[in-house]
């Protein structure tokens, strides 16, 4: 009887909007803005808080009425472009974001996150080469750039085509070099090393990784690549290297295709 009570709430609960659920602490912070804008209608600020917590929230209605609430307001405030263009990228329209945010980047060339952005806006329209300089203007100009922004000019790069692989491994090296080990970064220069035929460089990738992560699938595949290409049997070593590229791009397409 008790069990059934249970699967009965669990049905019961999952019947209900999801939005009773989501985002409690946007919830109220959105209210709270609300009650300042009964005070305080005209005030762009404002707007803008609450347009990109609705944003956040994925209620692009709302945030675009906040958003255009603002603009007739203070028609000239640049940062309209970062908001508008953030909000257009987030609902799927990424051809109309772009155009904000090169309008945007125009008047704050030194804003890192607009940059990554705007290489998140390239990717979605299948622009990998313009995306790759946006990615690397966003690692210039951020105070603390993440491992995740470095992954994205990676495998941008490695999207445009096997002439932009050596470039990526480049990239992957700085990012190690800034973070030290870290395992994603790690695990796509041995994939671009073993694609690319030097097998030794993989193995010296190998090498650098925490003995307890060694027997994981993942570093095992590669380590058994690596051994493959090092074969001395010519016909071994020469079915390895496709697979080795096939498995890069289609890294590379799971990152195009978000």
């Amino acid at each position: 009887m008790i069990d059934l009570l249970k699967l009965t709430a669990l049905i019961l609960l999952s019947m209900l909007s999801v939005n009773a659920f989501a985002h409690p602490d946007l919830t109220l912070q959105i209210e709270s803005l609300g009650v300042q804008l009964e005070s305080k209608p005209t005030d762009t600020e404002l707007l803008l808080k609450r347009g990109d917590l609705y944003r956040r929230h994925a209620n692009y209605t709302a945030a675009a009425k906040d958003f255009a609430t603002a603009r007739k307001l203070s028609p000239d405030n640049t940062l309209l472009d970062f908001y508008e263009g953030h909000l257009l990228l987030d609902s799927g329209d990424a051809k109309a974001a772009e155009l904000h945010f090169e309008k945007y980047l125009a008047n704050h060339p030194e804003h890192a996150k607009a940059w990554s952005l705007r290489g998140e806006t390239n990717i979605g329209l299948n622009q990998p080469e313009l995306a790759a300089g946006y990615f690397a203007n966003a690692i210039v100009h951020a105070q603390s750039p993440s491992p995740a922004l470095y992954r994205s000019q990676v495998l941008s790069l490695i999207s445009i085509g096997q002439t932009k692989w050596e470039e990526a491994g480049q990239v992957v090296d700085q990012g190690l070099k800034h973070f030290g080990l870290e395992v994603s970064l790690l695990g796509l220069g041995i994939d671009i090393a073993l694609a690319s035929n030097q097998p030794v460089k993989a193995m010296q990738y190998l090498e650098t990784l925490p003995a307890a992560l060694h027997a994981l699938a993942q570093w095992q595949n590669r380590l058994q690549t690596a051994s493959c290409l090092i074969s001395t049997d010519a016909q071994v070593s020469t079915d390895c290297l496709p697979q080795a590229r096939v498995h890069l791009i289609n890294e590379a397409k799971a990152f195009m295709a978000g």
